[in-house]
């Protein structure tokens, strides 16, 4: 029985390392750029170590998720925020225009962000297959 060898063993890139590199707009294998083409696109492959952005069908699930996560989060911490700020007085509409900024706000801002994000988190759990990626970039 074969144990598949990590991302970071084949690769020499630490999870989180990779994960800073998609946050940043860079590809989270090599760390090459010129990944993003229009702000609500990205290359289908990385055009330094060839790696598919989209390793998997369904893959869109994941990035839309982790945006999701991350927008509810912040107008969560928005609306806690203010209604601390405010107690014990607190006004709705305040909090209601506070909360829109950046339920509106984020998920557009962070798209490119998070689609590159969740292709770091992938490769940290499955590993890249044979042919997945440039040999070159395979640490010996």
């Amino acid at each position: 029985m074969s144990r598949e060898i990590s991302t970071t063993d084949l690769i020499g890139v630490s999870p989180g390392r990779m994960i800073v590199r998609g946050t940043f707009h860079r590809c989270p294998i090599c760390g090459g750029g010129h990944i993003i083409r229009q702000w609500f696109g990205i290359v289908d492959r990385c055009p330094t170590c060839d790696l598919a952005f989209e390793r998997i069908e369904g893959h869109a699930i994941g990035y839309i998720g982790l945006n999701t996560i991350v927008t509810f989060s912040t107008t969560f911490v928005v609306l806690l925020i203010g209604t601390i700020l405010m107690a014990p007085d607190v006004r709705p509409w305040p909090l209601i225009i506070a909360a829109i900024i950046p339920a509106a706000v984020f998920p557009v801002f962070l798209l490119p962000s998070c689609r590159l994000a969740w292709t770091a988190i992938d490769l940290a759990m499955r590993p890249i297959s044979p042919g997945e990626i440039d040999p070159r970039f395979l640490r010996e």
